[in-house]
Formats: C-alpha cells, structure tokens, sequence
C-alpha cells in the first residue's frame, strides 16, 4: 500500500453534495450514484484513478478498465441517516476525503483459478469480516518516506518494516504502534492471499530477469535505470514490492523526482 493523495475539490461530487446535503451514495433515486443516469459518478470514478494511476489503493494491482473499478468509502457509511443532518454531523456518503479507488479483490467471476473466500482482498475482503476504518492503514494517512513494508521474497508476502515502522506515528485508535497497525492491515485486507502472492512474485520474477540481463551486458547502472523505468510512470501495479526490491535506488529516484504520493 502506497501514499494517495487526492486531487483538490471542487468536483463533481462536492457540487452535488453541495446542493444536497442529504443525499446517500448509492440508495434512493436521488442518490449520487443514480444522479443524471449515473453520468457524475463515472466522471467521479474516472477522476480518483486517474489520481492513484489506476492501481487499487490497497493492493496496489492495475485496474485500467472502467468495470473491474470500484469506488470505496474508507470510513463506513452504513449508519449514517439522512434526516439527520446539521452542520455538526458530516455525511460520510458524499465525503471527498472518504473516497479511494479499489479493484473487486477477487470477487469476479473471472477468476475462476482462485477460490474464494479465501482469495478475497481489499473492500471485497473487509466486508465479509465486518472490519472498521480503524482496524486498517487508510492510504491518505501514509507518509510518503518511509516505505512501511517488506517483500519476502520466498514467499511473496508483505510485512511491516520494523525499523521503519518506529520511526513514524499514524493516529489510529485500535492499535498501540504503527508496526501493529501494518500487520494488521495486511490481515484485515487479506493482502497475502494466495493471489496477490502470485502476483508479487511474477514482479520479482521480471526484477531478477531485468537484473540478470543487466549483469550479463555488464551494466552497473542496471538497477538504476529500472527505478527509471519503473517509477517514472504513475504508477506501476504493485508499486511497493517495485520500491523494496530496488531498495535504495528506488528511494534515490522517488526523492530526486520529489515523490510523495
């Protein structure tokens, strides 16, 4: 999981939640979703992937086609009530900041090599476990230095950075250290499922062939030009495990090329 940064209102929806203020996401025919044939929602969508470079926000795999994406409310909407309303209690349904794009995390029919449950991830995971904003690292809250994660490499799954982990705060309620709120995400969003292993090990794959082809040329800049490579797109799918497999020359590029997010 990478930092995301959002793009600066307005848009589309603070327009609409502007105009109003009591409308739900996705229920009743005024809902956001349904509004104008559903017209602004898919500008909406359109806008937060283009933001985070069509990768989910939370396993970080490409999702380039409009139908496999799927907006996610971070912190839950459920119980909120319409008629309720002040300007004291803030709707989360038409929140900005609340919005992040995921892909389905599994839950399509066209994957049948994986089975599910177990291989759900991300939104599509958490909702079967009835899991809270607060049990999870929320995307917007990252810093963009230091990277929270590691790759093992045998294996394909991701763990918290110890060392990095004591070095940054990330207010959460649920857990006492930043490394317990790390591991925990990893759980609750199922991020080490046989899945999205397979596919973190298909790019370790192509970094050791970038690398031996590299040391076979005699290229001593190989690992360089492939943080080149890599980082100079917005963003590569898998953007994490990318960024510990090139290790300092990918911190080395992120910082010359003023990363942060």
């Amino acid at each position: 999981m990478k930092k995301i940064i959002k793009s600066s209102p307005p848009n589309v929806l603070t327009v609409f939640a502007h105009k109003y203020p009591r409308s739900l996401w996705d229920k009743g025919t005024d809902s956001f979703k349904d509004y104008n044939k559903g017209v602004l929602y898919q500008i909406l969508k359109k806008n937060i992937f283009f933001t985070q470079g069509e990768i989910c926000a939370y396993c970080e795999c490409k999702v380039v086609e409009s139908y496999k994406q799927r907006v996610e409310h971070i912190n839950d909407k459920s119980n909120y009530n319409p008629l309720l309303i002040t300007p004291w209690v803030h709707n989360l349904h038409l929140d900005w900041n609340n919005l992040i794009g995921v892909c389905f995390g599994g839950s399509s029919p066209q994957n049948p090599l994986y089975p599910t449950p177990e291989n759900l991830s991300c939104d599509s995971y958490k909702e079967t476990k009835s899991i809270t904003h607060k049990q999870f690292l929320n995307p917007l809250a990252i810093q963009a230095f230091p990277n929270l994660f590691q790759f093992e490499k045998r294996t394909g799954k991701l763990k918290p950075h110890t060392e990095n982990c004591e070095l940054v705060i990330i207010p959460n309620n649920s857990y006492p250290t930043t490394e317990k709120l790390i591991e925990q995400t990893i759980i609750n969003l199922n991020l080490n499922c046989d899945r999205l292993m397979m596919d973190r090990n298909e790019i370790f794959k192509k970094y050791n062939r970038k690398i031996a082809e590299g040391r076979k040329a005699n290229d001593t800049n190989v690992q360089k030009k492939l943080a080149e490579e890599w980082f100079s797109q917005k963003f590569p799918s898998f953007f994490t495990t990318r960024r510990i497999l090139l290790g300092k020359y990918a911190e080395e590029f992120l910082l010359q090329n003023n990363y942060d997010g």
